[in-house]
This record gives structure tokens, C-alpha cells and sequence, in this order.
């Protein structure tokens, strides 16, 4: 089993392959680009669809799946 760390989630940005972060309450939040999410030391905040952020404990943080990137067609 894979132990969710701040660097798993930095690797994630790095790569830039939109991905989505799931919470231990059962929420999701996706993370399209490196520019809709922001880490510190035990949070990171995402900027969803909307334009809100959300601010996310780390250590609440269950999972981080890989999703299929964009088509130019989706992109516009």
C-alpha cells in the first residue's frame, strides 16, 4: 500500500497529467493543471471549476488517481 505523502502529490504536479485527489470523508477534488493547486507543509488548497478554493488537510487525503488528459476538443 502506497502511503499518501505531500511528495506523492508533488510528483503528481511534476508530471502534469491531470489527476484527482480523494478525501476521507469521501469527497473528490480533480487537479487539471499545476496552476489549480497550491501545497504547504500539512494543506493544500485547489481551485475547482468554479473558481473556489478548498483547503485540504494532508493528512485527510486517501488517494490520488491519474485521470486522462484533456482533448483539444474539451480544452476550449
Amino acid at each position: 500500500m502506497l502511503l499518501m505523502t505531500r511528495d506523492v502529490v508533488i510528483t503528481a504536479i511534476r508530471e502534469g497529467i491531470p489527476f484527482e485527489l480523494r478525501m476521507a470523508d469521501g469527497r473528490s477534488y480533480v487537479v487539471r493543471d499545476q496552476f489549480s493547486i497550491a501545497l504547504g507543509p500539512t494543506n493544500a488548497v485547489v481551485i475547482d471549476e468554479r473558481g473556489l478554493p478548498h483547503v485540504l488537510p494532508l493528512l485527510t487525503v486517501t488517494g490520488l488517481s491519474y485521470l486522462p488528459p484533456e482533448s483539444p476538443s474539451q480544452a476550449a
